[in-house]
């Protein structure tokens, strides 16, 4: 026995644990990671990190005993770190019963900005082309993650095999950056696939339990990723679920980039042309993808780069129009011959990999050979595009506009991100996303990659066009205006979605728990009454003195009743905004009545105004106020929730 370990054992202090799998993250985002590692003995795992060298968190490892294909038990560790801030570098140690067995590293959370990727697939042999790309991998300082198409494994998919031909590999790139990868068919060959989802930590992103982890989403910068099993394809239920699951995932990300990847391509032309997984992928999955505007799909199975022509239900489109497929499965295992199609754009069979670089509007792939040559390069950069029936009316998404209104237009690739207008008067431009109308900027509440809030200008008749204008392109649209086309706003209270009408002295927003009464004064808040008796530039906060009306008659219509108003015109310190005040009949009878404002022959929706009844004390207690029911004795400044609200009230509802 060594001199050192004989004064271990006198002394009582035990060796460190044996260190098998050098500790990796996964599961990083902006506010998480997830630390694992591998040693022969059990003990008591720890990690520590810091963002700045000097002050130190530390957090204890969960342990899952396994066994090797030898019959060795190993150890597990997992820790979780919470509460990490976005976009900052964490470095990191692991420690088993004290001591340090891996210090020096360190990882990113996900955060705002630029950001770049790689991906590549096919890669699990243990070949030399394999390790040789890998050290070329871990030369790009700049990658933030790795994308793996599948086959981490190229033979049986245990965890012996994984051992040695994907984490020994790679252990050096996935200690600082974490690896999203997706399910190939190798990967299937051990236990459907237990030792892929035991050694990763991804996330669950609202998947049936039973498929946790095989397919999910995870959203870095300003990109959306999801990761799907083509596997499952084979199977009807499995793929009704996962199917579902994406539909309801695509149609929630409020991102501008959307990218696939999964394991079986769509367009396969060589080794796989006719494989029937491949085919199902091309029928089921690449309609949804179109659907909610996915820009790029990566995948594996074939061992070679190809790179498809912008698509569109299978046929080319221009460039920026349609979705672009690769297969990049050239990570390392024994290359197949690229075949021809309609679709292919380039391919060559070759090992390789691909960088990716995220930027605020535009996309660029670059594939990289084995050895540094540059083997294929193209930018991304999708134009805007307006939905056929995307421009409407603000408050209820009905197609009639007035001047001065609050419009929305839906469509794709509208805005790289989210972003409201702050302050009065309203900007011209959010984001790098413009409106105009004939010309004329529109000022602009709201963009977002799906959505724009704008108001439309006064002083505009008749047909229209509309242009949407980003560092991509632009793209117009036909408007046609009417004198009016009232429709009301609405706004959350009580737990619903209900219409922005107020009960004046109370400040209250009617709703069942809170109905109108006989005889209260409502302010009704709306869009689309027209042109104001006074000058007033769109994107300007309407005064309160003195107030602008309406040019057009106004009239309300409560049941059989027609009433007048006793103010119809501009809300004040709001745009767009209009505010009609209306005194209620005192003999109106409790009960659900129907409501809409008409305007020069245009009439709003019909919605339910609830009206109760006051008991004697109430009645009193209204009686002893006696306050007028003029204009503008409701003030919003009463109120600072309702006002908030109504300035967020085109948005209360994103339509999709």
């Amino acid at each position: 026995m060594k001199l050192a370990a004989w004064a271990a054992l006198a002394v009582g202090v035990c060796p460190a644990a044996t260190l098998l799998r050098t500790p990796y993250v996964q599961n990083v985002a902006a506010d998480r990671a997830t630390i694992l590692w591998v040693t022969r003995e059990l003990g008591e795992g720890l990690v520590e990190y810091s963002a700045d060298g000097k002050l130190w968190r530390a957090v204890p490892a969960e342990v899952r005993a396994f066994t090797s294909q030898a019959g060795a038990t190993r150890h597990q560790y997992q820790a979780e770190l919470r509460d990490l801030a976005s976009g900052r570098s964490y470095q990191y140690r692991v420690r088993v019963d004290g001591e340090i067995l891996k210090d020096g590293v360190s990882f990113r959370t996900a955060g705002p900005g630029p950001f770049t990727f790689l991906v590549f697939g096919d890669s699990g042999t243990g070949s030399e082309e394999q390790a040789a790309l890998a050290r070329q991998m871990f030369a790009e300082d700049e990658a933030a993650l790795v994308l793996h198409t599948g086959d981490l494994s190229q033979d049986d998919g245990s965890l012996d095999r994984m051992e040695a031909h994907y984490f020994a590999v790679y252990a050096p790139l996935m200690s600082r950056v974490p690896f999203f990868p997706t399910l190939g068919n190798h990967d299937y060959g051990t236990d459907l696939a237990a030792p892929y989802l035991f050694v990763h930590v991804l996330p669950v992103a609202d998947a049936p339990p039973a498929h946790a982890e095989r397919y999910y989403s995870f959203d870095w910068g300003g990109a959306h990723f999801v990761s799907l099993d083509s596997n499952l394809l084979i199977h009807p239920e499995m793929t009704t679920w996962m199917l579902a699951w994406l539909e309801r995932d695509l149609q929630k990300t409020r991102r501008f980039w959307k990218v696939v990847f999964f394991h079986h391509p769509p367009f396969p032309t060589g080794h796989h042309a006719g494989d029937a997984l491949c085919e199902q992928v091309r029928l089921r999955v690449l309609p949804i993808l179109e659907r909610y505007g996915v820009q790029v799909t990566f995948s594996g199975h074939e061992h070679n780069y190809q790179r498809s022509k912008p698509l569109r239900n299978g046929l080319p489109v221009e460039a920026g129009a349609g979705l672009i497929s690769i297969i990049t499965g050239g990570g390392g295992a024994g290359l197949h011959p690229v075949g021809s199609a309609p679709e292919l754009a380039f391919g060559e069979s070759v090992h390789h990999y691909l960088r990716v670089r995220v930027e605020d509007w535009r996309m660029s792939v670059t594939a990289v050979a084995l050895g540094g040559r540059i083997l294929d390069r193209f930018v991304l950069a999708p134009p805007p595009e307006i939905s056929s029936d995307g421009l409407v009316n603000a408050a209820c998404f009905g197609p009639a506009l007035a001047p001065g209104s609050l419009i929305a237009v839906f469509g794709r690739n509208l805005a790289v991100e989210d972003r409201s207008a702050l302050n009065f008067p309203l900007p011209v431009e959010l984001a790098g996303t413009g409106v105009s109308v004939e010309g004329r900027p529109l000022p602009l509440l709201f963009v977002s990659p799906n959505q724009i809030n704008a108001q439309l200008p006064y002083g505009i008749e008749g047909p229209a066009r509309l242009r949407v204008s980003t560092p991509n392109g632009s793209m117009e649209a036909s408007l046609r205006l009417t004198a009016t086309a009232p429709a009301l706003l609405y706004v959350s209270a009580s737990g619903a979605r209900l219409p922005a009408i107020v009960r004046q002295e109370a400040g209250e927003v009617v709703s069942p728990s809170s109905p109108a009464m006989a005889g209260d004064t409502l302010a009704i808040y709306l869009v689309g009454l027209g042109e104001v008796a006074g000058a007033i530039p769109a994107g300007q906060p309407a005064p309160e003195h003195p107030p602008l009306g309406t040019r057009h008659p106004v009239e309300v219509r409560v049941g059989g009743l027609v009433l007048s108003p006793i103010f119809a015109g501009l809300a004040p310190r709001l745009a767009g905004v209009y505010q009609v005040n209306v005194k209620l009949p005192a003999e109106l009878p409790e009960g659900d009545h129907p409501l809409r404002v008409v305007s020069n022959g245009a009439a709003s929706e019909t919605v339910t105004l609830r009206v109760g009844s006051l008991s004697p004390e109430d009645l009193s207690s209204e009686l002893d106020r006696n306050r007028p029911a003029g204009f503008p004795r409701y003030q919003l400044e009463r109120n600072q929730d309702l006002l908030r609200r109504l300035r967020r009230a085109p948005l209360d509802e994103i339509r999709q």
